[in-house]
């Protein structure tokens, strides 16, 4: 009971945050509108997948996994941590401290981009897979976990907002590089392309495109599977790092 009152806490902490709601619900909607406008007016003409399409699914992924950024915040925001000082002192596991608000950072995740997956398709009409729109779905929810996963991992590590964000700005932006979300890395050659392989975005995105487009679902569980691990080596990996004395 008690944590799930430290879990609403820390949720509506995100939510009295003006910024980070816009970069969890509008920002997606403007890189995509902006990206497919922009694209489209480069290249011209649209083929079975139009520019709004590609970069739907892409800005989706690069936002979700983002969302990185949203639970150091949520973690080590100086105004949070005063007011959460007092969880500290109160008789509460460690893993309460750091995992309520790895789970609020989630749940805000799993229903912005929810809603904003079905907003794109059946409003504007972009390619989320038909269909298969609840694996397209989930596959990005597991990618919110993943994201705030490392972010809450970064912020046991390195103990401070600004700490955690400047270094973990290096494995996402190699992981959204070579993951292809901006452009295919892969045609920079065949060291590049074997270099995508090492990203999870790159996977991702594959695993998205095939599901859309071919109803190819081959990859779709190794790739979950490969998320949901990760997620959880990052969790036990705080719960052995972390120390409620250093939050302070």
């Amino acid at each position: 009971m008690k944590f799930i009152k430290i879990v609403t806490f820390d949720f509506m902490n995100i939510v009295r945050n003006p910024m980070l709601l816009i970069v969890n619900t509008l920002f997606p909607l403007i890189l995509i509108g902006v990206m497919g406008f922009v694209m489209s007016s480069v290249f011209g003409g649209e083929g079975s997948m139009s520019f709004y399409d590609y970069y739907g699914i892409k800005m989706i992924i690069f936002t979700a996994l983002l969302i990185a950024m949203t639970a150091s915040n949520t973690f080590m925001e100086e105004k949070v941590k005063a007011g959460n000082t007092r969880i500290i002192y109160a008789p509460v596991s460690k893993t309460s401290i750091y995992l309520s608000k790895l789970i609020s950072t989630y749940i805000l995740g799993t229903i912005s981009y929810s809603i904003l997956i079905f907003i794109l398709q059946y409003l504007f009409h972009l390619n989320f897979g038909g269909r298969n729109i609840l694996y397209i779905i989930l596959l990005i929810n597991i990618l919110c976990l993943f994201g705030c996963s490392l972010g809450t991992l970064f912020c046991c590590i390195f103990k401070s907002e600004e700490g955690a964000n400047s270094t973990m700005q290096i494995p996402l932006l190699f992981f959204l590089f070579f993951g292809g979300v901006i452009f295919g890395v892969h045609r920079l050659g065949k060291f590049v392309a074997a270099l995508t392989n090492l990203s999870p975005i790159k996977w991702v995105n594959e695993c998205a495109i095939r599901i859309m487009y071919d109803n190819d679902f081959s990859i779709y569980r190794p790739v979950l599977a490969f998320l949901l691990i990760t997620s959880i080596i990052c969790i036990i990996a705080c719960q052995i790092i972390f120390k409620p004395e250093e939050y302070v």
